[in-house]
């Protein structure tokens, strides 16, 4: 004797398949590891230590931020990849913020960023009073 299949409900069926497709394209609320990386397929060196940077939170000027930096990291200078990721460790409050919100799509190289974050900043030099 052979036992049918229960009857398929196509509603849960596409329900499920829905749910699966949301669990594959997205894990745990957005959280990749990968994804949350502005720099995800970085190198760093066997002996590399991030320098102590001065903290930059969004109310100084971001040249003279950006000019220390790179003073601070001359030995790669001309990694970007290395700058892009240890600039975070130069920043704080709001600034630190607003660069964990940067998108990987827009931020590519060193130059990119540094520019993005000018313009993100440039009121406090407009606001700075000229002294000439």
């Amino acid at each position: 004797m052979t036992v049918a299949p229960p009857p398929v409900n196509n509603e849960k069926l596409s329900s499920l398949k829905e749910q699966v497709r949301a669990i594959e394209g997205t894990s745990s609320h957005g959280l990749d590891a990968t994804n949350l990386c502005l720099v995800p397929d970085i190198i760093l060196p066997a002996d590399f230590k991030v320098p102590k940077f001065e903290k930059y939170k969004g109310s100084s000027c971001p040249r003279v931020h950006l000019a220390m930096y790179c003073r601070k990291m001359t030995s790669f200078i001309n990694q970007d990849k290395i700058l892009v990721h240890c600039f975070q460790d130069s920043l704080t409050g709001a600034a630190l913020s607003w660069y964990v919100n940067l998108e990987s799509a827009y931020v590519k190289t060193w130059m990119d960023l540094a520019e993005t974050f000018i313009r993100q900043y440039q009121y406090n030099e407009d606001m700075a009073p000229n002294r000439s």
